[in-house]
C-alpha cells in the first residue's frame, strides 16, 4: 500500500515537471501573473482585457501582443517595444510611453488622455478616433499616421516627424510645430490658426482650404505645396520658400511675404491686399487677376511674372519696372505708387 502511494506521488511530480518544462519551452504568455512577476519578454502575449493599472513595463518587449481592451492607466511603458501590438479600445490614460515603439500598432478607440508619447515612434498608426486630450507628442515620429479630425489645439509638436501623415481637418490652433517635418502631409482644411510653423518642412503638402490666420511660417519650406483657397491673413511668411506652390484663390491680406521665394508660384485670383512683398522673388510667378491693391512690392523681383487683370491700386513698385508694367494689362495702373 505504501509502495503504491509513493509511486503515485512520484508520477504526479514527474507529470508536473513535464508540464512546467513544456510551459518554459512553448510559453503562450496568456497568464496575467506572468506579467506581474516582472517578465519583460512578452512578445505575442495574450493580455486582452487585462488589468495592468500602473504596471511597470519599462523597455518590455510587447511586440504583436494582444492588449485590446486592457487597462494600462498610469502604466510605465517607457522605451517599450509595442510594434504591431493590438491596443484597440485600451485605456492608456496617463501612461508613460516616452520613446516607445508603436509602429503599426492598432490604437483604434484607445484612450490616450494625458499620455506621454514624447519621442515615441508612431509610424503608420491610426489615431483618428482616439481620445488625445492633453497628450504629449514632442519629438514623436508620426510619419504616415492618421490623425484626421483630431483636436490637438495648443499641442507641442516641435521637431516632430509627420511626413506623409493624414492631418486633414485637424485642429492645431496655437500648436507649436516649429521645425516639424510635414513633407507630403495632408493638411487639407486643417486649422493652424496662430500656430508656430517657423522653419517647418511643408514641401509637397496639401494645405488647400487650411486656416492659417496669424500663423508663423517664417523660413518654412513649402516648395510645390498646395495652398489653394487657404486663409493666410496676417500670417508671417518672411523668407519662406514657396517656389512652385499653388496659391490659387488664397487669402493673403496683410501677410508678410518679405524675402519670400515665390518663383513660378501660382497666385491666380489670390487676395494680396496690403501684403508686404518687400524683396520677394516673384520671377515667373502667375499673378493674373490677383488683388495687389496697397501691396508693397518694393525691391521685389518680378521678371517674367504675369499680372494680367491684376489690381495694382496704390501698390508700391520700383520705378525700374514702370515700362514693364506699361505693357501689361493691369487694373489701376495709373494709381501705382512708383518708388525709387
Amino acid at each position: 500500500m505504501v509502495q503504491r502511494i509513493i509511486t503515485a506521488i512520484l508520477l504526479t511530480a514527474a507529470a508536473g515537471c513535464v508540464t512546467g518544462c513544456m510551459l518554459m519551452l512553448g510559453q503562450s504568455k496568456s497568464d496575467y501573473n506572468y506579467v506581474m512577476r516582472g517578465e519583460t519578454e512578452l512578445s505575442n502575449a495574450q493580455l486582452r482585457g487585462a488589468d495592468l493599472i500602473n504596471a511597470r513595463l519599462e523597455e518590455a518587449n510587447l511586440s504583436n501582443a494582444d492588449l485590446s481592451g486592457a487597462n494600462l492607466q498610469g502604466a510605465n511603458l517607457i522605451g517599450a517595444n509595442l510594434r504591431g501590438a493590438i491596443l484597440e479600445g485600451a485605456n492608456l490614460t496617463g501612461a508613460q510611453l516616452n520613446g516607445a515603439n508603436l509602429t503599426w500598432a492598432d490604437l483604434r478607440r484607445a484612450n490616450l488622455k494625458n499620455a506621454n508619447l514624447s519621442k515615441a515612434r508612431l509610424v503608420r498608426v491610426n489615431l483618428a478616433r482616439c481620445n488625445l486630450q492633453n497628450i504629449r507628442l514632442k519629438g514623436a515620429v508620426l510619419s504616415r499616421s492618421n490623425l484626421a479630425g483630431a483636436d490637438l489645439a495648443g499641442i507641442n509638436l516641435n521637431g516632430a516627424d509627420l511626413m506623409g501623415a493624414n492631418l486633414s481637418g485637424i485642429n492645431l490652433d496655437g500648436a507649436d510645430l516649429g521645425s516639424a517635418v510635414l513633407s507630403w502631409a495632408n493638411l487639407k482644411g486643417a486649422n493652424l490658426q496662430k500656430a508656430n510653423l517657423a522653419g517647418a518642412q511643408l514641401d509637397n503638402g496639401d494645405l488647400s482650404g487650411a486656416v492659417m490666420v496669424w500663423t508663423n511660417l517664417e523660413g518654412a519650406f513649402m516648395k510645390d505645396s498646395s495652398l489653394r483657397n487657404a486663409k493666410l491673413e496676417g500670417s508671417r511668411l518672411k523668407g519662406a520658400d514657396l517656389t512652385g506652390a499653388d496659391l490659387t484663390g488664397a487669402s493673403l491680406t496683410q501677410t508678410n511675404l518679405s524675402e519670400a521665394k515665390m518663383q513660378h508660384a501660382n497666385l491666380i485670383n489670390a487676395n494680396m491686399r496690403d501684403a508686404n512683398c518687400h524683396k520677394a522673388n516673384l520671377q515667373g510667378a502667375n499673378l493674373n487677376s490677383a488683388d495687389l491693391s496697397k501691396a508693397n512690392l518694393d525691391e521685389a523681383s518680378v521678371e517674367n511674372a504675369e499680372f494680367t487683370n491684376a489690381d495694382l491700386d496704390h501698390a508700391r513698385i520700383n520705378r525700374k519696372w514702370k515700362k514693364y508694367f506699361e505693357r501689361l494689362k493691369v487694373r489701376n495702373y495709373e494709381s501705382i505708387r512708383w518708388v525709387n
